[in-house]
């Protein structure tokens, strides 16, 4: 008879340490599950933000090309654009970027130019951000060569 309560008594002291173990092993499992969510939501957000900085750098880049296109017609009106290229080292970052401008001159005004520009950045990258933009341009005389300053 005391061979039998031993017995049951070791039983049960397997089936507890056995549940011990489950409930271990799926505390171990939920533990594991957090982490890597955690992990994911946080590789998720360095990738927005590195997407919302990658797409403000096109917005200024786009800009700069529409001031660069103000200063080339006020120095030449017969500017009609270019490809600008704007190294890493200028933008103080680790891409490039480029700027396309394209000036058309509007048939019904001569004195009006359609200026379009399209930035890219980084540019030569499978995923890259691309604005653009395009305004009208009224042509500025640049200084002139016959006035003199009066003494």
């Amino acid at each position: 008879m005391k061979s039998i309560a031993r017995k049951s008594t070791q039983a049960a002291h397997h089936h507890r340490r056995g549940a011990a173990l489950i409930v271990a092993m799926i505390c171990a499992l939920l533990v594991t599950i957090m982490l890597g969510t955690m992990v994911k939501i946080t590789l998720t957000r360095a990738h927005q933000a590195r997407h919302r900085e990658q797409a403000l750098q096109a917005d200024w880049l786009a800009e700069a090309g529409l001031e660069r296109a103000r200063a080339m017609l006020t120095a030449q009106t017969d500017y009609t654009g270019e490809t600008w290229a704007i190294t890493e080292e200028t933008l103080g970052g680790p891409y490039h970027g480029t700027v396309t401008i394209t000036v058309a001159a509007i048939p019904e005004n001569s004195q009006v130019r359609e200026v379009s520009v399209q930035s890219d950045y980084p540019a030569g990258q499978t995923e890259r951000i691309r604005k653009s933009k395009q305004i009208e341009m009224i042509l500025t005389p640049g200084p002139s060569d016959d006035t003199q300053d009066a003494e």
